[in-house]
């Protein structure tokens, strides 16, 4: 069994394919107390280095350094009785560069394979055993290193990196659910098996490189040109001190490794670029998703509400994500911690402070267990920041009314949603209507964990301020509810009640206050008639009072949308305790029947049926409060359930597929295409410009003043078009002699 408690592929004793095993060497230079605990370690796995064929040299590097000379010699006598074990020491310092080439020369003599072990290292039990098994899985494996808590790109990506003590169980638990072996642009020579065949055909390292810093990268890409690939062995582990193989390391990296590196990447100008990339690439960003699903000492996980296309302003949508967040916060404590992505002013305007939840930036490139979105996505922008954001991708899909209505729909939206739902291990829906819907639309996956939610349907949540209080109007005054869309039919439905009923008070609550204007572009409805007894009521920026208050004036409230998910103004208007009138559509009578049929929810089918409806309007009749107590708390109980569900069936492959797919769309949908290998520079550069153009941008926009003058550039911009195009089409219809 190896150190996972996997059973390991047995190793040959020649190592993977040398005829002289496997040779280990350790430099050591002064930090004499750094002898006893990699020897020890490798004591421990004394059966394992006999199963490949190891013996182990020791090189003192620093002869004149009386401490390590002596406790070397002791240890090494001490190991010696457990394995092949020598030492050398060097008549003078040599560095490490021609230290290790020492090594080389002994490997190939023997055709070896040669292991570098760096001194402040703990080989964990398996280890080796697993490195040279997984250098013998490809002839074309040149170089192996093992998974590790520091070691730059072999490292395990644990937030918090356990003590040394703690290791093996923190990083196996992460390592398990990854592959065996992950191809790497280069290997990290803290601990790196390099095959024979490769050492006596390519040689060492070049000493260009003097005492140290990106030798083992050149020895990398100089094999690698002929096809030799890094590997590492995911399930082989090495605990890593780091920086303390040699004296003054630290000091020695800030002086060595710029000039070094560039030594690289004149002879490699390739190196950069594949390495930059594989940072980037699913794969690594699969290993942070999976470990950020990793709980704490709490048992606790990080959770993200991506509400990141929330606008400043009041709608069905929002109320129901603020819902969401506000109960999740309150009772899924024990599970996780809960975070919101969305801009500062929307964060403001909504008070999600006042809930206990923290921001976090959209765009800031955080890592959480889970993201849950509130509302399906309008461009490629959304899915390519929340597919690395998370390992586990929920989505409430609202509706889809997106797609249905052809001034709204293309072709790409359609895509887009089909990809998300492809990739989504949550799909939530809030209705059967909604659930039905996407189903025959759409290609629903197997994968995907689909889950129907109401938002509550307890009453008491959706009482407004004062709203069941007020007085309703004495003229007998009609709210109707609505927005700036077709389907939510408001002006239509407004300009007939205003005139079937001249002498009552219809109010229009709704357009974001151009409902009225008369100037109507070929997307917009049709205007609101100009009358007296016709009110328009701009709904963006009201608070709760002032919206609550339009509810307690009304005397009927009137919702007149050809397609929704939901229906939030349902129950506001029943919890202001007003007869409310809705088209017939399954989803109202969905709410119907969950409520227990209230006598006061009225259905229509027209418009015409409305007004005769209303000619003689009902009365709020009393009767048993209906629903539920507590509904907030059980829709969200509902979706939490479904996520972690979706969290205990996590796995690498999925969150890859899912990356992979999400890079390929957005390149192929010409936004924030991934760079090629060779143009990194350049597309960080414009990765950060773009990014500082849309805080800018945000910032002008704020301005009330740069705000209205854009506005009217555009409308003179707008007018001077259709001035143009109706020129023209005088000028055409002169000329046919129309």
């Amino acid at each position: 069994m190896d150190q996972f408690g996997e059973a390991a592929a047995p190793a040959t004793a020649t190592g993977g394919g040398a005829t002289g095993g496997v040779l280990i060497a350790i430099p050591f230079f002064q930090n004499e107390h750094l002898v006893d605990p990699v020897l020890r370690s490798l004591i421990a796995c004394k059966q394992e280095l006999a199963a490949i064929g190891a013996e182990v040299i020791c090189y003192n590097d620093s002869p004149d350094h009386a401490p390590l000379r002596d406790v070397l010699a002791a240890a090494v006598r001490e190991a010696s009785a457990h394995f092949p074990c020598r030492l050398e020491t060097n008549a003078r310092n040599l560095g490490f560069v021609r230290t290790m080439n020492q090594a080389v020369a002994a490997a190939v003599a023997r055709q070896a394979d040669l292991l570098l072990l760096n001194s402040d290292t703990v080989v964990e039990p398996g280890a080796l055993a697993e490195m040279v098994v997984v250098a013998a899985l490809d002839h074309m494996t040149g170089f192996v290193s093992p998974r590790s808590n520091n070691a730059t790109l072999a490292t395990l990506p644990l937030r918090a990196p356990p003590p040394a003590a703690a290791a093996r169980a923190a990083y196996a638990a992460l390592a398990d659910m990854l592959p065996r072996t992950a191809f790497v642009p280069t290997a990290v020579g803290f601990c790196l098996l390099i095959r024979a065949a490769v050492l006596a055909e390519f040689g060492g390292f070049d000493e260009i490189y003097g005492r140290g810093y990106n030798e083992e990268n050149d020895l990398v890409m100089r094999a690698g040109r002929c096809g030799y690939r890094a590997v590492l062995a995911n399930r082989a582990f090495v605990w890593h001190e780091g920086e303390k193989s040699f004296g003054g390391a630290a000091q020695s990296r800030d002086r060595l490794e710029p000039v070094n590196r560039a030594i690289l990447d004149e002879r490699y100008p390739e190196y950069a670029g594949h390495t930059c990339a594989y940072y980037k690439s699913p794969e690594a960003i699969a290993e942070e998703l999976l470990a950020a699903t990793l709980p704490d000492a709490a048992g606790r996980r990080d959770i993200a509400f991506d509400f990141s296309s929330f606008r400043a302003a009041h709608n069905g949508t929002f109320e129901a994500g603020r819902q969401l967040l506000a109960t999740a916060n309150r009772v899924w404590g024990e599970d996780f911690r809960v975070h919101v992505l969305c801009g500062e002013e929307v964060y403001a305007f909504h008070d999600y402070a006042a809930l206990g939840v923290p921001r976090a930036d959209p765009h800031g490139g955080g890592r959480f267990a889970i993201v849950f979105r509130v509302g399906q996505p309008y461009d490629w922008n959304v899915l390519e920041r929340l597919a690395p954001a998370a390992a586990v991708f929920g989505v409430y899909m609202l509706d889809t009314i997106s797609i249905d209505c052809p001034q709204l729909a293309s072709p790409l939206l359609y895509d887009m949603w089909q990809l998300t739902l492809d990739h989504a291990d949550v799909v939530a829906m809030q209705s059967e209507q909604t659930r039905d819907q996407f189903r025959r639309r759409f290609r629903m996956p197997h994968e995907a964990i689909e889950t129907v939610s109401y938002h509550s349907l307890d009453l008491a949540e959706y009482a407004l301020p004062a709203a069941a209080e007020a007085a309703p109007d004495p003229a007998g005054g009609i709210l109707v509810l609505g927005n700036h869309f077709h389907h939510k039919y408001l002006n239509q439905t407004a300009n007939a009640l205003a005139t079937a009923f001249p002498d009552r008070q219809v109010t229009a609550l709704g357009p974001n206050g151009d409902g009225a204007k008369r100037d109507v572009g070929p997307l917009d409805p049709p205007p609101l008639v100009q009358v007296a007894n016709l009110r328009v009521v701009a709904v963006g920026a009201l608070d709760q009072a002032a919206i609550g208050a339009e509810y307690g004036n009304a005397e009927i409230v009137v919702f007149p949308s050809h397609a929704e998910g939901f229906g939030f103004p349902v129950l506001h208007a029943l919890a202001a305790r007003r007869p409310v009138f809705v088209r017939r559509l399954p989803v109202f009578e969905e709410i119907w029947r969950a409520l227990n049929g209230p006598a006061n929810m009225h259905f229509f089918t027209t418009t015409a049926d409305l007004v005769e409806r209303l000619r003689q309007p009902p009365r709020w009749v009393e009767e048993a409060a209906p629903a539920e107590a507590g509904g907030a708390e059980r829709s969200a109980r509902e979706i939490r359930d479904a996520l972690l569900r979706a969290l205990q069936g996590v796995t690498y492959d999925r969150i890859v597929r899912r990356l992979r797919a999400v890079q390929l769309a957005s390149a192929v949908a010409g936004q924030n295409a991934m760079p090629a290998a060779s143009d990194t520079k350049a597309a960080e550069a414009a990765r950060f410009l773009a990014l500082k153009t849309e805080r800018i941008t945000l910032r002008l926009l704020r301005n009330g003043f740069f705000y209205g003058a854009m506005r009217l550039g555009f409308r003179a911009l707008r007018n001077g078009r259709r001035l143009l195009r109706r020129r023209g089409e005088i000028s055409a219809a002169n000329a046919r002699g129309d």
